[in-house]
């Protein structure tokens, strides 16, 4: 089978011209090869692109295969257009349309794809040029070189004749005999300065004009790079107008989103304003309405407090009356139970005086017995087990009232002291007295 018909710019891809040396071919090689290779370059088509710079590597440094690519190599260049040859078509003025109707984007492509092309247009020029100004710089470093070899066998020759026309030459004549040149050796030593004369005007002419050469590439190097600068700031130029087109279109539409925002935001807050006025005015009714609940409920605590109060106040007069009557029974039965002892009437109740004014009266000293029987205190009306009586007034406690009402004197100075009285003694409850 045969292999497949190449129909790649080898020369292209290597970036040199036809014309270029093994030693271009690799040194171009080893510089591409350190940018496209897949580790360096982040392209999605690297490892596309290196392998077609290994093939064509490998194609134009060998000399066979380079000599069968060169025989085929114009049918390339024929069916794949140069970059110079290939440009964009434009249409008529009369079939375009406005410059308006491409999009901008669009527009900054196309003059960015323009500086590519002439981008690679130059360096491939650039190239040629370099090679062209490398040869000549060689060339004439070359001719400077042999017309400087030629100077110093020029040079050495007038040294030697120098010497031997010297008197040293003239006085050690007698002793070292010379030999003198024969006729065809001094001819033949004239045409050979003959020639070094002649060959080194030759070379100084083809110096001068290798130089003029050299500085003519020079110059055209110069005059394409600062087409190419021109080119690229007009191409920079456009693409800035359009960008600021692009940007103060942006801008503006930025400005109108922000002010459509803001607007939104200004409906949006008038909005919560009214719905938060609205719900003020409905919280503040509802405290007016619970306000007005709670000074209604507080009327009907008040009147419920003073309801409760005159009934405590009935239930302690009724209590009070209670515990009047049953104390006026207790002393009317007391009297009756000591009437054979003939108490005094004092001891029950005070002359010209109620119960009241001698429980009054009374110091509640001495022993209290107790009462069996489970009843309500009538100081602070707690339910105990038993009460304490006083034996004088007949009033009744608690435990913890009578500690209380019932007077506490220190031990070692109530009896030892004079001016203290003689503390009563009450009698108990089984004692009778005796009346002989």
């Amino acid at each position: 089978m045969a292999p497949a018909p190449t129909t790649e710019d080898y020369y292209m891809v290597l970036e040199v011209v036809q014309t270029a040396t093994p030693k271009q071919v690799i040194q171009s090689y080893k510089r591409l090869a350190l940018k496209l290779h897949p580790d360096r370059n982040a392209k999605h088509d690297a490892t596309e692109a290196f392998q077609r710079l290994a093939r064509a590597y490998e194609t134009l440094k060998d000399e066979s295969k380079r000599r069968a690519y060169d025989s085929i190599y114009p049918s390339i260049t024929r069916s794949c257009p140069s970059p110079q040859t290939t440009q964009t078509p434009r249409p008529s003025p009369a079939s375009t349309p406005q410059s308006g109707a491409l999009s901008e984007a669009a527009q900054i492509a196309a003059l960015q794809r323009s500086k590519q092309e002439r981008g690679a247009r130059w360096w491939t020029k650039k190239n040629v040029l370099d090679s062209s100004i490398f040869e000549l710089q060689r060339y004439i470093r070359r001719l400077e070189q042999e017309i400087k070899n030629l100077d110093s066998i020029v040079a050495a020759e007038a040294a030697e004749e120098a010497r031997k026309n010297s008197w040293g030459t003239w006085l050690l004549s007698p002793i070292y005999k010379r030999a003198e040149d024969s006729e065809q050796e001094k001819a033949c030593k004239d045409r050979e300065r003959q020639e070094r004369r002649i060959e080194k005007d030759m070379k100084e002419r083809r110096l001068e004009l290798k130089k003029a050469d050299l500085k003519k590439e020079e110059s055209l190097l110069q005059k394409a790079k600062e087409e190419v600068d021109a080119a690229d700031l007009v191409d920079n130029r456009k693409m800035r107008v359009i960008q600021d087109r692009i940007w103060a279109r942006e801008n503006r539409e930025r400005q109108e989103r922000e002010r459509v925002e803001r607007e939104r935001i200004a409906r949006i807050w008038k909005q919560q304003q009214e719905q938060r006025e609205k719900l003020e005015r409905e919280a503040a009714e509802a405290l007016r309405k619970q306000q007005a609940k709670e000074r209604e409920a507080a009327e009907a605590l008040r009147k419920q407090q003073a309801e409760e109060r005159a009934a405590e106040q009935k239930q302690r007069e009724e209590q009070a009356r209670k515990w009047q009557k049953i104390i006026d029974d207790e002393t009317k039965e007391c009297r009756e139970q000591y009437a054979h002892l003939n108490i005094p009437e004092c001891f029950f109740t005070a002359e010209g005086s109620t119960h009241q004014a001698s429980r009054s009266t009374c110091r509640h000293d001495g022993w209290w017995p107790k009462v069996q029987g489970r009843t309500a205190c009538p100081e602070c009306y707690e339910a105990w087990t038993y009460l304490l009586q006083c034996p004088r007034c007949k009033m009744k406690a608690c435990p913890r009232c009578q500690g209380a009402i019932r007077p506490r004197m220190p031990r070692n100075t109530a009896r030892t002291s004079r001016r203290a009285p003689p503390r009563a003694r009450t009698p108990s409850p089984g004692y009778f007295y005796n009346n002989y």
